[in-house]
């Protein structure tokens, strides 16, 4: 028994040994999860969607001007605004419910896609403005992928003739006042928040609108007569310019509670607010405007062969101001040019359309003519912005080629859409001595500006090299005090008449036709100099509008013998390459060069004089240069 026990215990014991010097494994557990994935709960829209719906023009346009790019066609992400069929069924569900509040707006995120909707076009575009304010970052917008936004701006009562707004119809007994009537009605139905009709009758209260004269946009005024009825109210105005303005200021008082009894008539007059040409963060000048009138210190003054100035109004009329008889051309939302315009001291721009609009005011071609600008007025309650930059702004700069209304210089900016301007001159040489252009044409009598020119500066005929850095040419047809400051200071490097661009807008592209001149005169020996006095051209449009400035440079088209009898060896027509082949070595990262080759491949028709192209050549420079400037700017 005794020694069973202790068999027992020993064993006993050399277990616990074994177990106390053997480790035990731990239990099998599951493989680690992998890491979860963080939930994306934003959607961000940045150069990798499109836009589709009825207002796609305005949300692309606002895009445009806050810098957010879109995708191409084919692009999954979609941004709807407006009516779209294909939108999400709850944002077409939205915007049904909406229809009859006009100043509503939604903005709706699926998960994948973006709507917006208003119960019209304003409130549309009112979402528009608050999705880049609230949600535009880093260039691009990023909206929650769950939301829901809505927005109904509180309204007040507004009756005319003791019945509701919503119940008025605006009435125009003259078709040229339609567009009038539509305008008014818009800013109506803000007011009210219900859409107002607009129609030639009307069988309930109405609104109605007369103008005594339906073209005579001279005789206009600001003064309006209103005449209270039982059924609603008269509006009449002198001219239909004038009823466009008294319409705005009638909306105005309407909005704010003024009510007008039957059998009343009282006459008021609109107000307005105006924007002084001066004003350049505000006005977008193409060109060269400087503020060089003495006596009005706020008017810009233009200067060269192109230049214009654009703005952005709202309504159906604009009031332009002069400080001296003008002669333009202007154009509405990027359509064609009017007919020559000619104004004294104002002039009015009726627009058929109401709402938002761009107007481009030109200065006619030609470098002696001056459009002295002093700016605009418009309806206190009208909208006035500065119009957007488009893609490029190139400046042309050249002679006879390049100078006038049918040359390739003014058409090529229109055809690609671009902002655009020329300083261009005929006979106008590269190099002053050379050329045909000839101050006060040669006469040197004491005291002419030819002689104080030829007497202190050497100068008998004037290059582009210097005029191109001053406002204009010295020329006989200046007068006063301009013509004196010109002649004592034109090539003075101090001289008050340098070019400044006070205007705020220089170009990005500087496109540069000349030297044919110059070929005409310079021998074999000028190559060297011709060349010197390009590169020094070139470094100074650099030091003036910035060291990121692009230039292109173009070969002559030929000179006054046949291309076929050029001999390049005689440094006529190698001048201008030599030049460019130079500043290209010392700029390669802004210089383009058109070649002779480039140039001879376009067949470019020539005129008998074998050195101007006919209307024929000046169109295929027109579609040559522009596909040239497409393909490297883009």
């Amino acid at each position: 028994m005794k020694r069973t026990l202790a068999f027992l215990l020993s064993t006993l014991l050399l277990c616990g040994t074994l177990f106390a010097c053997t480790p035990v494994s731990p239990p099998p557990t599951d493989p680690p999860s992998p890491p979860v994935p963080p939930v994306e709960t934003s959607l961000t829209f940045c150069g990798d969607f499109r836009v589709s719906g009825s207002q796609a023009a305005a949300l692309e346009e606002a895009f445009y001007e806050a810098g957010i790019p879109l995708g191409g066609a084919d692009a999954t992400k979609v941004i709807y605004v407006g009516e779209d069929e294909d939108s999400p069924a709850a944002a077409r569900e939205n915007a049904t419910a909406r229809e009859e509040c006009y100043n509503d707006f939604a903005i709706l995120c699926d998960g994948a896609s973006l709507a917006l909707y208003g119960g019209s076009d304003f409130a549309t575009r009112e979402a528009i403005a608050y999705l880049i304010e609230h949600y535009g970052q880093n260039g691009g917008i990023t909206v929650p992928k769950e939301l829901s936004y809505t927005s109904t701006p509180a309204l007040k009562s507004v009756t005319v003739a003791g019945k509701p707004l919503s119940a008025v119809t605006v009435v125009y007994e003259d078709d040229t006042c339609k567009g009038i009537a539509a305008s008014l009605a818009k800013e109506l139905s803000k007011a009210c928040g219900k859409p107002i009709p607009y129609a030639k009758e009307a069988n309930g209260p109405a609104i109605r609108l007369k103008a005594k004269s339906a073209s005579a946009e001279l005789f206009f005024s600001y003064d309006y007569t209103l005449t209270g009825e039982e059924d609603g109210l008269t509006l009449s105005a002198k001219t239909r310019a004038s009823l466009s303005f008294a319409a705005q200021d009638l909306a105005a008082s309407l909005a704010d509670g003024d009510e007008f009894a039957a059998g009343t008539t009282v006459t008021r007059t609109a107000a307005v607010k105006q924007a002084k040409a001066s004003d350049t963060a505000l006005f977008k000048y193409c060109g060269m405007w400087q503020t060089t009138d003495a006596a009005h210190p706020d008017t810009m003054v233009s200067y060269w062969s192109t230049a214009y100035v654009e703005i952005k109004f709202t309504g159906n009329a604009i009031l332009l101001e002069f400080t001296a008889p003008a002669h333009y051309d202007y154009s509405i939302d990027g359509g064609e040019y009017s007919d020559e315009q000619s104004a004294s001291e104002r002039a009015v721009i009726f627009v058929e359309e109401g709402g938002e609009h761009t107007l481009r005011i030109r200065k006619k071609a030609g470098r002696s003519v001056h459009l002295h600008f002093a700016g605009v007025t418009v309806p206190a309650a009208s909208l006035l912005s500065r119009a957007a930059d488009r893609a490029h702004y190139v400046q042309f700069v050249g002679d006879s080629i390049s100078d006038g209304p049918s040359t390739f210089s003014h058409r090529v900016g229109e055809v690609l859409g671009w902002d655009y301007s020329v300083t261009a001159c005929e006979a106008l040489a590269l190099q002053d001595n050379k050329g045909y252009w000839y101050v006060n044409n040669g006469k040197h009598e004491a005291g002419t500006m030819s002689a104080r020119l030829r007497d202190n500066f050497g100068i008998q005929t004037i290059g582009m090299e210097s005029a191109f850095f001053k406002l204009g040419l010295a020329e006989n047809k200046m007068t006063g005090e301009e013509r004196e400051l010109y002649a004592d200071h034109y090539y003075d490097e101090a001289g008050t008449l340098d070019c400044n661009y006070s205007s705020g807008n220089a170009p990005d592209i500087v496109f540069i036709f000349i030297g044919t001149n110059d070929q005409l005169q310079y021998a074999n020996s000028d190559t060297a100099s011709f060349a010197q006095a390009y590169l020094r051209f070139v470094r100074r449009i650099l030091e003036v509008y910035g060291e990121d400035t692009q230039i292109c440079i173009m070969n002559a088209l030929t000179h006054s013998v046949p291309p076929e009898q050029n001999d390049e060896g005689n440094g006529r027509y190698t001048g201008i390459r030599e030049a460019a082949v130079a500043i290209a070595g010392e700029f390669p990262d802004n210089i383009q060069f058109i070649d002779r080759e480039d140039i001879i491949s376009w067949n470019v028709e020539i005129g008998s004089d074998h050195c101007h192209p006919t209307g024929a050549g000046q169109a295929t420079l027109t579609e040559k240069i522009s596909e040239f400037l497409q393909n490297v700017y883009g």
